[in-house]
Parts: C-alpha cells; structure tokens; sequence
C-alpha cells in the first residue's frame, strides 16, 4: 500500500489525495463532477484560448448591443419631454407611452441584423463546442486545429440552429415592447398584457434551452434538422428541471452584468477570461451525461461514459500488489537464477580491431570471444550451486504452478485437435 503523503490544502486541491496502490487511476474522474473539476483545473490554459477564440466572434452580437443601448439613449435625450410656450410657462404635452414607443422602435430596427451577427457568432460557438466536446471526451486536442475542425463540421448545425433562436428572440422582443405600450397608454387589460409578457418571457429562456441542446446534440450526432429539433424539444421538456438549474450555473458570468456597477466589470473580466467556455463547459458536461442515459444505452455500438473511469477499490489495489509480486517472481526465475560473472580488468579481454586489419587480426578477435566465453562458462559452472542462486519456497511455487497451468492448457489443446478431427472424420463418413 502506497503511503499517504501529507501536503497542503494547494497541494491536495491541484494534486489529489494519495489513498491506494492505484493511486495514478484513483486521480481520474469517476463521475462527471469530478470530471468538469478536472478540465477546469487541468485545462484551464486550453479554456482560456478557446474563450478568446469564440468571442472573437461573437463581437458583432456586443457590438450591436451597444449600439442598440446608445440609439436609445440619443433618441431619449433628443425628445420633448416639455417645451416652453414662450410666456414663462412650459407646454406638459401627454408624454404616455413615449418612451415605450421608443424602445420598440429602436429594437425593430437594430434587431432586423441580429441574424447575421448569430451567423458570425456560429463560427466561433461552432469551432468552440466541438473542442470543448473533445476535452469532455479525454480527446488529446491541439486547439487551433480542432476549432477550425469544428467549424468545418458543425458550422451549419450551429447557424440553423442561432437563426432559428434570433427569429424568435425577434418577434418575442417586439411583442413585449408592444405590450408595455399597451400598458403605458392604458389601452389595454394590465393584468392580461402583464400575464403575456411573463409568458413571452418563459417561451423565449425555453427557446434558450432548446438551442443550447440543439448545439451541443448537432456537435456530437449526425442527424438532421427536423430531427434535431424534435430531440432538443423532448430534453427541454423532460429535463426541465435539470435544464434551469445548469443554465443558471452556466450563465453565472453574464448574471453579472445585471448588477450594474462593480458587478459589471467583474462580468466584463470573467466574460473575457472564461465566459464563453465556462457555459460550454458546464452545458457539455450536462448533455453528455444526459446522452448517456437517454441516447447511448439504446444505440447499438455507442460508447458510454466517455472521459469517466472506475475507482481503484481497496481489494483491486491489493490483487494489483499480488499481481506485481508475481511479476517480480517471474522476472527472477527467469533472469536472476543463472550467475553472471563481475565485470572484471582482468587478462581476458575482448580484442579490438585495427584501422587496416586483416584476417589474423579477425582470427585474435574470434579467439578472443571464444576465450570470453569459455571463462564465463566455468564461472557459471563453478558458482551455480551457491545459495544466492537458489530458487525461494515462494519462486519454487510460481514456478510449479506455471507448469501446470501450462500442461492443463496442453492438454486442453490436445482435446480440442482430437474432438476436431473426430468432428471431420465423421463428416466425411456422412
């Protein structure tokens, strides 16, 4: 049994604990928290250049938020919200609803070119997902070139799958817009439009859902789109709680920008450091664990838990020691019981040949040998009987038990030669 070597806590967190004869397997993952733990600690450089890779570009989607937020701002402060009628009193004109009508119209317009910033972002989400999906898997990955691997791959998938969620992100956005005018110019129920927005609201992060699980089910199966969809419906239905709960863990960076203040720009660091990996990350290791329970086990020639691997227990680590023993007993049998004379500057040496030579000088190196020879012979001969050279109680039981499992295994050949012959003889007599 191996000892247990005491460190640190930085020590035990990067390192693990030392508990078993296995100890290099005991440090794999065996469950997929385990496995997530160890890609972030383990792969954290990789992460952080897949990361700056995807959000290279996903820029314009930034950029067009910005841009959005900014509009709003110039036409808010360009509207008269009061204006003097030249006497000294200001004209109050009925301003309800003004600054809804805004907001929908500005987002009318800047949401018509979401689609095709989705369609730049789908290169990097794209190349990003499928190396991510490779460091879940224990692939060995070279990260340039499997993101444009991925990309070459799944690029399609991905942007069928963003333009569907910008159409919808589109209309439910001008919807809610529409109600809050609604609501701000009292030309409607509150309570029905109030009802409506919510569920605007819940149909959109649903929508969410089921993209995140169109990407990650496009980026490991080859299936077609309607049925891509009709897959990612069923897991957004069915895992709905499992769905909410990994979706808040994954957007856990983002949430930050909700803050305002110090919270944004701790949301700006962590979103440029690892925002974009760390989503995948999470969301991948989710989805595969959710592939192998619904999808793999019913899939003939699937392969199962991809990246976990089973615990060392005590007994295993024990029957691992015996089995090094006896490897140990083997390799003595076979190279420690025959003598072997010290390496001595004695007379006999091994006769070098000449720059020019010719065939005395071949004749006093081949007598030379054989005088080595000779003299190693006699030692042999001379010492084979010394104790240090005798086989143990315990070699001498390896080495009868190795006998007969090798006449157990000759015979069971000679039967099977026997029983083959007698199998054709009788065919032929048929």
């Amino acid at each position: 049994m191996a000892e247990k070597k005491k460190g640190g806590w930085i020590n035990r967190l990067i390192m693990g604990s030392e508990k078993s004869e296995g100890y290099a397997r005991s440090t794999l993952p065996s469950n997929r928290w385990e496995l997530f733990w160890d890609i972030f600690k383990g792969r954290f450089g990789k992460l952080f250049y897949v990361n700056i890779l995807t959000l290279l570009f996903c820029v314009l989607v930034f950029l067009l938020v910005f841009l959005m937020n900014g509009l709003l701002a110039t036409y808010g402060s360009q509207s008269a919200f009061s204006q003097n009628i030249g006497v000294g009193y200001p004209a109050i004109p009925d301003i309800s609803g003004l600054v809804e009508q805004i907001d929908v119209t500005v987002k009318q317009q800047m949401l018509l070119v979401l689609p095709i910033c989705l369609m730049v972002a789908a290169v990097g989400i794209s190349g990003g997902a499928y190396v991510i999906r490779n460091m879940v898997w224990t692939e060995g990955i070279f990260v340039a070139n499997d993101f444009w691997k991925g990309v070459k791959q799944n690029y399609f998938v991905v942007m069928a799958s963003l333009l569907l969620f910008s159409i919808v992100f589109y209309l439910t956005m001008i919807s809610i817009g529409y109600a809050d005018v609604l609501i701000a110019t009292q030309s409607g129920s509150v309570v029905w439009l109030t009802i409506g927005k919510a569920l605007s609201y819940v149909f959109l992060g649903f929508t969410f859902i089921c993209t995140a699980w169109m990407i990650t089910m496009g980026v490991t199966y080859d299936l077609k789109f309607f049925k891509l969809l009709k897959n990612a419906l069923l897991f957004s239905v069915a895992l709905l709680p499992a769905n909410l709960l990994f979706l808040v863990v994954a957007c856990l960076p983002f949430a930050l920008f909700l803050f305002g203040g110090i919270g944004t720009m701790i949301g700006v660091i962590l979103v440029l450091i690892l925002g974009f990996s760390w989503f995948l990350l999470v969301w991948t290791v989710y989805s595969q664990w959710a592939f192998d329970r619904f999808i793999n086990e019913k899939v003939p020639g699937a392969q199962r838990n991809r990246g976990i691997y089973e615990k060392v227990s005590k007994n295993d680590a024990e029957a691992i020691k015996r089995y090094r023993e006896q490897l140990a007993q083997a390799s003595r049998t076979v190279l420690t019981r025959r003598p072997i004379k010290p390496i001595t500057d004695d007379d006999l040496q091994l006769a070098e040949l000449p720059q020019s030579y010719g065939r005395a000088d071949l004749q006093r190196l081949s007598e030379s040998r054989e005088a080595l020879y000779r003299d190693n012979e006699e030692y042999v001969a001379a010492h084979k009987d010394d104790p240090q050279y005798q086989p143990t109680e315990a070699e001498k039981q390896f080495e009868a038990e190795r006998e007969a499992r090798k006449e157990q295994a000759r015979r069971e050949l000679e039967g099977k030669q026997k029983k083959r012959k007698k199998d054709k003889k009788e065919e032929d007599n048929d």
